[in-house]
C-alpha cells in the first residue's frame, strides 16, 4: 500500500480577507482631549511653583512655611468645618465626578461608509456638499441650501413653479445619489417661494388695483 500524500500546511493569514477590505469606522476626537490638554498644563503650573519652591528653599534659605505650596497648604488646613467649607467640597466631587463622566464618554460617530470593498468613509459634511451640487446640477439653479447629518439630509430649494412636480423630482434625484451608502440618510426636500414671482405678482396687484379704482361706478335712478 502507498502511503497517504502529506498535506501541505495551511498558509499563514489564511481566512483573512485578501486584497482591499473594510477597515473600522473612523471616529472623532474624545471629549477628553481638551480636559487632558487642559490637565498638562495645571500640571506643568504646579510643577513650575514647586521648582521655584525648591530653589528659594535650598539657595535663599526661604522656610518651607513662607513657600507659595506652604502657604497654601496652611491656607487649605485653616479651614472651619463650617458651610464653606461643605459646599467647596461637594463642588470638587461634582467636578471629579464631571471629568470621569468625560473619560468613559464614547468617542463620536461622524462618518458613515460608502459601499465598496476598500475602506471608503464621508462625513455629513460631504453629503450636504454632495447633495446642493445634484441639486444644482438638476435644477440649474444657485438658491439651495443643505444640512446633513449621518440619518438625514434637509434641503431648501427655490420653487420654479411646477411645486410638487419639483419636489418629487429633486427627492428622487439625490435617493439615487445616495444608493452608494452603506445607511442612506432620509431625504426631505422643501421649496422656498420664488422672489421673482413675488416681484412679477406685485405690480400685478398694483396695475389692477389701478384699473379698479379708474373705474366709473354705474348710478341707478
Amino acid at each position: 500500500m502507498t502511503a497517504p500524500a502529506k498535506t501541505a500546511p495551511a498558509a499563514q493569514g489564511e481566512g483573512r480577507p485578501v486584497g482591499p477590505h473594510p477597515g473600522d469606522e473612523p471616529l472623532g476626537n474624545p471629549a477628553a482631549r481638551w480636559l487632558s490638554v487642559l490637565t498638562s498644563l495645571l500640571l506643568l503650573a504646579l510643577s513650575g511653583v514647586a521648582a521655584r519652591d525648591l530653589w528659594y528653599h535650598f539657595y535663599r534659605d526661604e522656610p518651607l512655611d513662607e513657600s507659595w505650596l506652604g502657604r497654601t497648604w496652611n491656607f487649605l488646613g485653616s479651614f472651619a468645618a463650617d458651610a464653606v467649607a461643605v459646599t467647596l467640597g461637594i463642588i470638587l466631587i461634582l467636578l471629579g465626578l464631571i471629568l470621569v463622566f468625560f473619560t468613559f464618554k464614547p468617542r463620536p460617530h461622524g462618518y458613515v461608509r460608502v459601499n465598496s470593498p476598500a475602506s471608503i468613509w464621508t462625513r455629513p459634511v460631504d453629503i450636504a456638499r454632495k447633495a446642493t451640487y445634484t441639486t444644482r446640477g438638476d435644477l440649474g439653479g444657485e438658491q439651495v441650501r443643505t444640512k446633513a447629518n449621518r440619518k438625514s439630509v434637509k434641503v431648501q430649494v427655490v420653487d420654479d413653479g411646477s411645486g410638487p412636480a419639483m419636489q418629487e423630482r429633486v427627492t428622487r434625484s439625490l435617493n439615487n445619489e445616495f444608493r452608494t451608502l452603506t445607511t442612506p440618510p432620509a431625504v426631505s426636500v422643501k421649496l422656498l417661494p420664488n422672489p421673482q414671482a413675488r416681484q412679477v405678482a406685485g405690480p400685478a396687484r398694483t396695475a389692477s388695483a389701478d384699473a379698479k379704482a379708474t373705474t366709473t361706478p354705474e348710478v341707478t335712478q
